[in-house]
């Protein structure tokens, strides 16, 4: 999106990040949108192709795809495996496998913290956190039982690695230089 449309590599401004909160940031709200809907799309195309063939609606094979597609966007081949925090290609992910779950549970708290605090890192790792018992609680209203489901196991790698994901704001969030969501960044590229 950065290349084609805006002839910029978004890899060297502003947070140096290829992802949608950087794209926000340097390019803009239709641009930042693009790359949000991109991204879960990613992961919603990559777990319905692995339901379809592996079979399964929820099951282990369909959520392993999911982490996979995971692992890929946050360390791409292409980019010399500096990719996005994975934020949304998890939600995309946990679209496809458990859509009532992400939206009743998930979105809401997302919403709230994001438009209260204005920290994109604040209201996703909030999520992430949230996801793995979102997932348990989700099995315990459809099964009646709480069982650890192999959905449950996947939830908390992916929630993991969101975390990892987002170390440097964490980092930045404990020493108050965590930038809010929509605050611009210089346009000077950055320094490699």
């Amino acid at each position: 999106m950065s290349r084609v449309v805006f002839k910029k590599d978004i890899r060297l401004f502003g947070s140096g990040n290829p992802g949608a909160t950087n794209t926000f940031r340097v390019l803009g709200k239709a641009a930042g949108f693009f790359v949000l809907f991109a991204d879960a799309l990613k992961g919603t195309g990559a777990v319905l192709l692995a339901q379809r063939l592996l079979g399964g609606e929820n099951g282990l094979w369909p959520a392993l795809v999911g982490l996979c597609v995971m692992l890929g966007h946050i360390y791409p081949v292409a980019f010399k495996f500096k990719g996005g925090k994975g934020v949304a290609t998890t939600a995309g992910v946990m679209a496809a496998l458990q859509l009532p779950v992400l939206l009743a549970l998930l979105v809401f708290p997302f919403a709230v913290l994001l438009l209260t605090v204005k920290y994109m890192s604040v209201a996703s790792l909030a999520c992430a956190a949230l996801l793995p018992g979102a997932t348990l609680a989700w099995h315990r209203l459809q099964a009646g039982q709480w069982e650890a489901t192999p959905l449950f196991w996947v939830s908390i790698a992916l929630a993991a690695l969101v975390f990892f994901a987002h170390r440097s704001n964490i980092k930045r969030l404990m020493e108050g230089k965590e930038n809010k969501l929509f605050q611009k960044k210089a346009e000077q590229p950055r320094g490699k």
